[in-house]
């Protein structure tokens, strides 16, 4: 089915989705639409990115990122490595409290990383799995010993393993339903498939940079009528803007666009070792997933679905990267080199189950890629679902080929290493090679850039040639907000940081 590119006129727009008056900018509330609707609000299982949209308000982490990449404090307003990097010591931000005023503390670090690396169901476990154990030096000083030396430590506490709970409320098993954090935003409420709402905390340890009382985080999946919320003055900002809806922004004297380059990566993610939904013949033959890339022309996907506004890329780490692998570059579009791959399987004709999630973005990426692929023999059926089902398929590894959108990461190991090591947080198709995984690890322990930069161009070499999944672009981070709403700034990770937000004087 075509999807139409024409802005959903506003009256409409609000029938169909059934949008209340409490949308609508009322006093210092932000209203904020998102593309998802975010999976559990506990940093130690979430695993996606409009959760990290939200727990970007609601809990602080250790480290952050700059707009440069570089680390820089949050809840750690400083850090010491040892001389053999076998350990780190960070100094703690005095005074900081949970949103439950419980104090922050090096126990609560310390409880907080072993919660990570012990729960059951944790998303974090590969990520922190180089820490051997946490030492509480005093209470505001937090020692990290490693089992080995491990460079990306600080860009993974920049993300959901760095984040902070409380120790009480983190102890509950109910902790995603009325989630603690220490950040500047404490939850008030959640209405599953329509809103979050955040409430200002007043005992924040930087509450005065914080301009609005409340932040309201509204679920609306298509980004055309996120954009016509945002022209009515129904939402203050929407996330996520279609390149295609750019011109409609920037022509429009009420709205700003704000952007940024992107870390992101959309891929065709293919079940090599996941249950019965990974006894196909694209799962069981890299040859078959090496002609389906050959089938498919990036730069065709990225003029047609994006206006050219995004990166044609075949790598999982964008090239602003210093790691990005020069050597590797994208392969040309060869349908007869794909017939050929084909045949030598053995077939003709190769069927394909694609799942997304139903946006428009994917919407319109799977169908470019159902179009071309068939030239080449690949019966490509597509199977859009609703978000929340889809995502809930895609970490069940309950999927044949799936569309996969991963927001990107400072660092290259917090990327490669979840979806590439046998145990990775994100590798829900189950692929595993051994020798791929080791490379990876005398990576995460290298310290010499140069010796890193070798390693990473070798490991990018063989998941390019084992293709356990097909990257296809980069997107750029788009956002829209009304003129009035000042001091927003959007980072390489896509985030929507509230600091200095605040409305226009």
């Amino acid at each position: 089915m075509q999807v139409s590119r024409s802005i959903i006129p506003v009256a409409l727009a609000a029938t169909l989705l059934g949008f209340s008056g409490a949308a609508h900018a009322q006093g210092s509330n932000l209203t904020v639409g998102i593309q998802d609707d975010p999976d559990a609000l506990d940093p130690a299982v979430s695993g996606t990115y409009t959760g990290r949209f939200v727990f970007a308000a609601l809990c602080d982490k250790l480290v952050d990122i700059a707009p440069d990449l570089t680390i820089v404090p949050q809840l750690a307003t400083s850090w010491t490595w040892a001389p053999d990097q076998k350990s780190i010591t960070f100094k703690l931000r005095s005074g900081v409290k949970f949103h439950d005023g419980t104090p922050f503390d090096a126990a609560a670090v310390k409880f907080n990383i072993e919660r990570m690396q012990t729960m059951k169901d944790s998303r974090r476990k590969a990520e922190l799995s180089p820490v051997a154990g946490v030492e509480v030096v005093s209470a505001d000083e937090v020692k990290f010993n490693l089992k080995e030396p491990f460079a990306p430590l600080l860009s993974v506490l920049s993300d959901r393993a760095g984040m902070m709970v409380s120790p009480a409320a983190g102890a509950k098993e109910d902790f995603a339903v009325n989630p603690v954090c220490a950040g500047p935003y404490k939850f008030a409420e959640r209405k599953a498939r329509d809103l979050i709402r955040l409430t200002k905390f007043a005992d924040y340890w930087d509450a005065a940079n914080y301009g609005y009382d409340q932040v309201t985080y509204y679920y609306i999946a298509d980004s055309t009528v996120r954009l016509s919320r945002v022209r009515a003055g129904d939402l203050m900002i929407a996330e996520r803007i279609a390149p295609t809806d750019l011109k409609t922004v920037r022509d429009d004297k009420n709205l700003k666009l704000h952007g940024s380059p992107g870390l992101a990566v959309s891929h065709l993610m293919v079940n090599v070792g996941a249950g019965e939904k990974a006894n196909t013949p694209l799962g069981k033959d890299a040859r078959l997933r090496k002609a389906f890339e050959l089938s498919i022309d990036r730069n065709v996907i990225n003029r047609v679905a994006f206006n050219g506004e995004y990166t044609a890329d075949n790598q999982m780490i964008p090239p602003s990267d210093p790691y990005y692998s020069k050597t590797n570059p994208i392969p040309a579009r060869d349908v007869a080199a794909a017939k050929a791959l084909i045949a030598q399987a053995g077939m003709t004709t190769v069927p394909v189950e694609l799942t997304y999630e139903n946006s428009l973005t994917d919407g319109r990426v799977a169908q470019i890629v159902q179009s071309m692929a068939k030239e080449a023999g690949f019966d490509v059926k597509l199977a859009p679902l609703e978000t929340t089902t889809a995502i809930e398929r895609y970490l069940a590894g309950n999927f044949e080929t799936y569309i996969g959108n991963w927001s990107g990461r400072g660092d290259p190991d917090p990327t490669l290493y979840a979806f590439f090591s046998c145990n990775g947080g994100q590798n829900v198709n189950k692929y595993c090679n051994k020798e791929l995984e080791g490379v990876l690890n005398q990576a995460r322990a290298e310290v010499d850039i140069a010796k890193r930069k070798a390693l990473y161009e070798k490991a990018t070499a063989m998941y390019l040639t084992d293709l356990p999944t097909i990257p296809i672009y980069h997107p750029n981070w788009f956002v829209a907000a009304r003129a009035n709403i000042a001091g927003l700034n959007i980072y390489p990770d896509g985030l929507l940081r509230l600091k200095g937000v605040k409305p226009a004087p």
